[in-house]
């Protein structure tokens, strides 16, 4: 993946003297990543179907993206920010000793991220390298609340199509998939979520790599 940054780099050296601009990007991102570990939500189901809890997996993160980009005829650079949500909640009375028990819990995924793109005519292909910021917290009634955060990079690989748009806005489909360097882990939510022992906190190690789809718009193309 890092001769793709090599290979775009080489293309600044083609772009001197042609057209350029700068322009404002804003869209929705829409990503999916691979269920949790263990099933810590599929679990909290199955041992308290009492608590009503919202049937979501851990496999769909949805949020914004904005930033700038620079652009010439053939090459295209940007510096933006992705933002990621996944949130669940529910509540009930177990009806072993009549105790209510609310649980909530939420993952946030954002990342600064920067990227280089090849342009040839309405298509782009490019790659950017992504500083995270990921966090996980929550609380039980019960057991408590907790908070986790850690820190990863992430390359992607993206196809950008861009279609006709008004004449000072350009509309734009890109496909991607992410590649993350390293793990996180999630044993803090399982921790206050489940009751069950028998798993230990490497068993939550949790590669976060995603492929999605984002709906961008630029002011000008």
């Amino acid at each position: 993946m890092r001769t793709g940054f090599l290979f775009l780099f080489l293309l600044i050296f083609y772009s001197n003297g042609v057209d350029a601009q700068f322009s404002v990007k804003i869209g929705y991102d829409v990503g999916f990543v691979k269920e949790e570990p263990n099933g810590i939500f599929r679990r909290v189901r199955m041992d308290k179907p009492w608590l009503n809890l919202e049937a979501k997996k851990l496999n769909n993160l949805q949020g914004v993206v904005f930033g700038l980009r620079y652009e010439t005829d053939i090459l295209a650079t940007e510096f933006d920010f992705n933002y990621g949500f996944w949130t669940v909640q529910g509540s009930g009375i177990n009806p072993a000793d009549d105790r209510s028990e609310t649980l909530k819990a939420s993952l946030t995924n954002g990342a600064l991220g920067f990227g280089l793109e090849g342009l040839f005519g309405k298509f782009g292909l490019g790659t950017s390298i992504h500083y995270h910021f990921f966090s996980q917290k929550g609380k039980n009634s019960n057991t408590g609340s907790f908070v986790a955060k850690s820190n990863y990079l992430s390359e992607r690989v993206f196809l950008g199509v861009y279609l006709e748009g008004s004449k000072h806005t350009t509309l734009a489909l890109r496909p991607y998939v992410d590649f993350p360097f390293g793990n996180v882990n999630l044993y803090s939510m399982e921790e206050k979520l489940n009751d069950r022992a028998g798993f230990s906190k490497a068993d939550f190690d949790y590669k976060p790599s995603a492929f999605g789809i984002q709906l961008l718009f630029f002011n000008g193309r």
